[in-house]
């Protein structure tokens, strides 16, 4: 495994880490507040972090099962993935993307997100586990905007992904408290 993709991976697990610090910290009532009636609440903005990644992992574990077959997404774009790396890095607001309404909350509670969570870093750690060498550089998984994403890329989207949310988690919480 590479250190860049090493680095991509702790970087999501410490974002990941400060959700589930964040949102142990609130009054459960305060979990589920809206600061709006069109905006997200805590518990949901975690669970569509929670899906995002889960989606990912399936994907990928997916993609990688030796018993299946690997689907052939296409070369990956680097100024595509790039400019999905800008995007997400800035404070412009965006939409779930058409295509991954599974990433949308749905009504989970914060305690099977949480549950759901521990599982990430023993999955994460058997993907590498079981990627060949041949396929850390071809498309793994498909982005609705950027196209095929390695795995070093999914980790990484994942990662500034979580980030985004987490400062949306940030100014939600200012609002709520």
């Amino acid at each position: 495994m590479s250190s860049t993709l090493s680095g991509h991976i702790a970087r999501l697990d410490d974002q990941r880490g400060a959700f589930v610090e964040a949102l142990d910290a609130l009054p459960p009532r305060l979990r589920t507040l809206k600061p709006s009636p069109e905006a997200w609440s805590p518990v949901e903005i975690a669970e569509h972090v929670y899906r995002s990644e889960r989606a990912v992992l399936r994907g990928l574990e997916r993609q990688l099962d030796p018993e299946g077959e690997r689907r052939e997404l296409g070369k990956p774009s680097r100024a595509k993935f790039l400019a999905l790396m800008v995007a997400l890095r800035s404070p412009k607001k965006f939409k779930v993307p058409e295509g991954v309404s599974t990433t949308a909350p749905a009504g989970m509670t914060y305690e099977e997100i949480h549950e759901g969570w521990l599982s990430f870093p023993t999955q994460w750690e058997a993907i590498l586990g079981s990627t060949p060498e041949d396929l850390l550089n071809v498309g793994l998984i498909r982005h609705p905007i950027s196209g095929p994403m390695t795995l070093s890329q999914s980790a990484q989207f994942l990662a500034v992904h979580t980030a985004r949310h987490f400062k949306q988690l940030e100014r939600t919480l200012k609002v709520l408290k």
